[in-house]
């Protein structure tokens, strides 16, 4: 049956699996032996360290990867024996590149090994190995469990690079985190930490994994239907692939092609893709990666009426899968074993199998599967004459379908906010170097000038200058003070006096364009406890790490104010209430994640929030205030950690 590609596929997240973290970059054997001899010959050898360096360096940038498990061992096996005796930051970075690359069979020992080495990596002060171990923890977390419960590791690593300044760190954990949200079923979310990852690549000078991420960018615009988009990204990062001799970027490509093909229903072009990947896949003797091809090739068997071929090529996924001992693609074993079932006319076993690939499918939330499963299930039903069965089915089916377009709605919203964000930041950009390029214009004239100039006329610049200096020492003293007036002096963000400035202009610009404008009132929960608890002063700590995490989810016109105590406001100019709802999700979902562990011991900290949007121009901003403030005391009594939407002046 055919896919509309604008949703994830399950199984092709498999073919990213744990090791492309650090050898997503995939060289011939070649040049990893060298690199396992040391020095060239009449090069004296360097220290411990600095061998230890340029081999971990190597790896870590892509230089060299190992292909095969036996390299994957020899490559470890030099680089514990390069550690240097007592040296902790060099230990902790063998110990997460064994994470990565040691242990990808290993899910729930993973997981452990990584959360030893995030409580390491604190207690020495060494953030680049805590955000790589969160990472090694997320990619561990997907194969033990699913992708969506690996997103809390790697957003908390995208903070402890963000925080170290480490901008190809943060490229990395945003590529992560880019793959499970487009996975799960939120492409807009996905391509847009794929194209700031993009962004910090290249302002990094990381041109290799700028290269990579290309085909990142071409599986998210598969996944919302993009077709022409995803297949001039796809062909770039083939052709890189293979003048790099990189094995394991040619087998994604391949497997990334064949889904494009099979999505624009033509078969037989993805089984050939699939076969290329599934014989790349063979050649490195990677188990998961060899199951997730041949899943492929029973998605496409299916689509093509070939049900007996299906069901052979996923008896063989499975196979290797077990080898792996990767469980996170049952889902997809099951619903497409069911659909070859049916296919065969077996129409009993199908739907027992449609009933345990719903089990498995429902954590996910791909709502996209779901439908799908639900629409092939109403028809077997129907072949059995299950007619009222079949029935509920197709119902469930249109409400599933229904909430897929509400998503698709969604994902444009995302993807046009995002890009107007980085146009305007382009153009502002621009605009600072057209304005620095003027300023060494002018510089170079008063150089030449100064040649010709006599001296009454250089005593009167420098009398000049003098005064314009001090004009401007005066005009940043004004402007200080100006800002000290307006900013929160304990969290540097808007105070009450700014928040209200700002909505009230806010509010003008929406009574006289008609724009739609919405506000956010919200309050840490339990504060006082935290106080009681903990004292003071780690109260305020949580306060400066809450306003941190709330302003960099937020968009550069939006403004975002403490107006008392525990108390926040936000105002979203030209904002409707569902995207305000979306961001008061957000915002919710970042304070969640906040790791305040170093503060103390268990602390957590969630907040409420309540969301109301100006609907009468007529309004006065104490009403719109009100019913924001009203909406958040409903948050709390239903609990708290939640989001509760206003309703209009005239309801009750």
């Amino acid at each position: 049956m055919p896919w509309s590609g604008a949703y994830p596929s399950l199984v092709d997240h498999a073919l990213y699996g744990l090791k492309s973290l650090l050898s997503c970059i995939v060289l011939s054997v070649a040049a990893v032996l060298p690199a396992l001899g040391g020095q060239p010959s009449g090069t004296p050898p360097p220290g411990r360290a600095a061998a230890f360096d340029q081999l971990a360096g190597r790896l870590e940038r892509g230089e060299l990867s190992p292909t095969t498990q036996a390299q994957v061992n020899q490559v470890l096996a030099r680089l514990d024996s390069l550690v240097p005796a007592g040296d902790a930051r060099r230990a902790l970075r063998y110990r997460y590149t064994y994470c990565v690359l040691g242990m990808d069979d290993q899910p729930a020992r993973g997981v452990a090994y990584a959360q030893q080495g995030i409580e390491d990596a604190r207690r020495i002060g060494y953030p680049d190995a805590e955000a790589n171990f969160h990472y090694c923890k997320g990619a561990h977390q997907e194969s033990l469990t699913t992708p969506r419960d690996a997103l809390a590791d790697y957003t908390a690593g995208i903070e402890v690079a963000r925080h170290a300044e480490n901008l190809r760190l943060v490229a990395d954990g945003l590529s992560w985190r880019g793959n499970v949200q487009s996975l799960i079923g939120e492409p807009a979310l996905g391509l847009v930490d794929f194209l700031q990852a993009q962004r910090d690549y290249e302002q990094a000078g990381e041109a290799g994994e700028a290269q990579l991420n290309l085909l990142n960018i071409a599986i998210a615009y598969r996944r919302m239907g993009e077709y022409v988009e995803a297949r001039k990204y796809m062909d770039q990062s083939l052709a890189y692939a293979r003048q790099r001799h990189d094995l394991r970027q040619q087998m994604g490509v391949e497997a990334q092609l064949g889904f494009l093909e099979s999505e624009s229903s033509d078969q037989p072009a993805a089984l050939r893709h699939f076969a290329a990947a599934l014989a790349l896949a063979r050649g490195m003797g990677d188990h998961e990666s060899i199951g997730s091809a041949m899943l492929g090739q029973a998605e496409a068997f299916n689509l093509a009426g070939q049900y007996t071929e299906a069901l052979a090529a996923l008896d063989h996924a499975q196979a290797e899968f077990q080898q792996a001992a990767d469980h996170s693609n049952q889902d997809m074993i099951t619903l497409q074993r069911a659909e070859a079932e049916a296919g065969l006319g077996r129409h009993a076993q199908a739907i027992a199998d449609y009933a345990k690939a719903e089990k498995l499918l429902r954590p996910s939330g791909n709502l996209r599967y779901l439908a799908e499963l639900l629409d092939a299930r109403a028809r077997s039903e129907e072949a059995l004459g299950h007619h009222a069965r079949a029935v509920v089915d197709l119902r469930r089916t249109i409400r599933a379908r229904e909430a897929l377009d509400r998503n698709a709605r969604r994902y444009n919203t995302t993807l046009m906010s995002y890009q107007f964000d980085t146009a305007r930041r382009d153009q502002e950009d621009r605009r600072i170097r057209e304005e620095s390029a003027l300023q060494s214009r002018q510089l170079a004239a008063m150089q030449r000038a100064r040649d010709w100039q006599n001296l009454a006329l250089l005593l009167g610049s420098l009398l000049l200058l003098g005064l314009v200096w001090q004009a401007l020492r005066q005009l940043r003293q004004s402007r200080r003070l100006h800002s000290l007036a307006m900013t929160d002096a304990l969290t540097g963000t808007a105070n009450r006096r700014r928040i209200e400035q700002v909505m009230a202009t806010a509010m003008r610009e929406a009574r006289l364009t008609a724009a739609p404008m919405t506000v956010i009132a919200l309050d840490i929960d339990h504060f006082k406890r935290i106080n009681d608890l903990h004292g003071h002063r780690v109260g305020d700590r949580v306060l400066v790490r809450l306003v941190a995490a709330c302003t960099g989810a937020l968009r550069d016109f939006d403004c975002f104010g403490r107006i008392g105590g525990e108390e926040f406001l936000v105002i979203l100019p030209k904002t409707a209430l569902e995207t305000g709802r979306l961001v008061a999700e957000r915002l919710r979902e970042r304070v969640i994640a906040l790791e305040l562990g170093d503060m103390a011991a268990d602390l957590h900290v969630t907040i409420s929030l309540g969301v109301a949007q100006l609907h009468d121009p007529s309004e006065a901003l104490e009403s719109l205030l009100d019913r924001a403030d009203r909406a958040l005391y409903q948050a709390k009594a239903a609990g708290r950690n939640r989001v509760v939407l206003a309703g209009s002046p005239a309801s009750p």
